[in-house]
């Protein structure tokens, strides 16, 4: 039998180096791939969200004689007695969790009931998707209160039921 020298039998530290380095970069590019999967996964959720809030919202005006209900815009403000959206359609939602986007690491879910602003234009008039003045494909019911899902991109939702993300207009606030 013939006896292997202990410098043959193992990895040296410059090849154990060189293998970690090799490791690290490819972890370099792969990770932001998954970073950008991971938010489009988070963007899928919040649309079905929204549909799913959009058919509340449809229930709720099927059954209170076609009106669209009356909610405060922003609930932490108490700028009047309004409720917030989320528990004027609680009883036809789902869940609770149908409120919260995923991507919101704002705390908006946490202070205002939800991830989504109501267009409070619409409380208390009559559902017509038909006659409204700029066209049901095209009047946002709900939408992100902040862009959490990229810089100037927030999801929507329509009178016409479709959901989407859209780039938005800055404020000058956000400038």
């Amino acid at each position: 039998m013939k006896r292997t020298n202990s410098k043959d039998s193992g990895f040296t530290l410059i090849e154990l180096l060189v293998v970690i380095a090799i490791i690290s970069i490819l972890a370099g590019l792969i990770l932001p791939s998954l970073s950008r999967a991971r938010e489009m996964g988070r963007r899928a959720v919040c649309l079905n969200n929204l549909r799913q809030i959009f058919l509340a919202l449809d229930m709720y005006a099927t059954d209170n004689g076609e009106y669209y209900p009356v909610a405060a815009s922003v609930p932490s403000l108490h700028l009047n007695d309004d409720p917030r959206i989320c528990d004027v359609l609680a009883s036809y939602a789902n869940s609770p969790g149908v409120f919260r986007c995923p991507s919101d690491r704002e705390g908006y879910f946490e202070r205002e009931g939800s991830s989504y602003e109501y267009n409070v234009s619409l409380g208390g008039r009559k559902r017509d998707r038909r006659r409204s003045r700029m066209g049901a494909s095209r009047t946002w019911v709900f939408y992100d209160y902040k862009d959490f899902h990229g810089p100037g991109i927030r999801n929507f939702v329509f009178l016409d039921g479709h959901a989407t993300h859209e780039p938005i207009a800055k404020t000058a606030e956000e400038e």
